[in-house]
This record gives structure tokens, sequence and C-alpha cells, in this order.
């Protein structure tokens, strides 16, 4: 009787020592980027037509407005994962589904060269994109990402909901 009890008094001592483990703190791991941060020198709005025609595509504008009393030079480059376009960058959302129509398929490698624009002192700078959407409701989400006066930064906008006919 004794022999029985032994293994199985030993698997519950390991799987015992298992559950302690996972409740004790977690290993240490490298620190992750969650990206860059929000910038607080530029804001950002969105905007475009709330109903348009396939044809004509949507055009997105992207306005960054300077909040200080000096210019701020931006610096972005292409995204890879936006089909090799400058900013403004947009992720293209189905009212309803919520299904990721833009940015699709594979990033594709870019060249690398940056583009640099001023925004001066308590002014706005426009950046617009123009998106083939098939006809549709959406949500178009808008942001600006790169380099304010060399700090990686982004510049989120409030999404815009826009129809294609």
């Amino acid at each position: 009787m004794t022999r029985r009890r032994l293994p199985v008094l030993g698997l519950a001592l390991l799987l015992s020592a298992a559950a302690l483990a996972q409740t004790s703190t977690p290993p240490a791991t490298p620190d992750t980027p969650a990206g860059p941060p929000v910038s607080t020198t530029v804001t950002g709005a969105a905007a475009s037509a709330r109903t348009t025609t396939g044809a004509a595509g949507v055009k997105v504008d992207l306005t960054l407005r300077n909040t200080t009393a000096t210019d701020v030079a931006l610096m972005a480059g292409r995204s890879n994962s936006q089909q090799c376009a400058f900013p403004p960058h947009v992720r293209v959302l189905r009212v309803g589904t919520r299904e990721v129509v833009y940015p699709s398929g594979e990033p594709r490698i870019c060249t690398q060269e940056l583009r640099t624009e001023t925004v001066t002192a308590n002014g706005t700078l426009t950046l617009s994109r123009t998106l083939d959407l098939p006809a549709g409701e959406y949500v178009v989400e808008v942001w600006w990402q790169g380099f304010a006066n060399d700090e990686a930064a982004k510049v989120p906008a409030q999404p815009v909901r826009v129809t294609v006919q």
C-alpha cells in the first residue's frame, strides 16, 4: 500500500509546486515599446466629406495644430503597412462589422525617405490622403506618426464616418 501512495504523493507535491510557481511573480521580461507617446504640442483633427462616390475616392484631411508659441518641425517616413504612403496614416473599418478594410495585405518594403514639414507657432498644417473604397459605410481612423522636434511622437485625431455610394 505504501508503494502506491508514494508515487501519488510525489505527483501531488510536483503539481502543487507547479501551481505555486504559476502564482508567484513572473520572470522579468524586456520592455516592449508601446509606440511613441502622444504629442502634447501638436493636436490633430480629421475631416472628410460624409458622402462620396466611389469613382472620386474618399479624401481624408488631417489638420495638425501647433499649440505652442514656437515652430514645430515634423519629420515622418513612408509606412510599410500603408502602401508606402506618407502620413496621414489611416485605418478603415466597415461599419457594423469592424472589419479592417484598409490597410490590407502584406506590408511592403518602402524607400526610407523622410518628409519634413514645419507647423508655425500657433499655426496649422493640413495633410491629405485619398482612399479608393468600394461602396459601403466606413469609419476612418486617422493619425500622424513620426518625429516632432526630433522626439518620437504620435498625433491621433477623432475618427470620421464616411459613406461611399
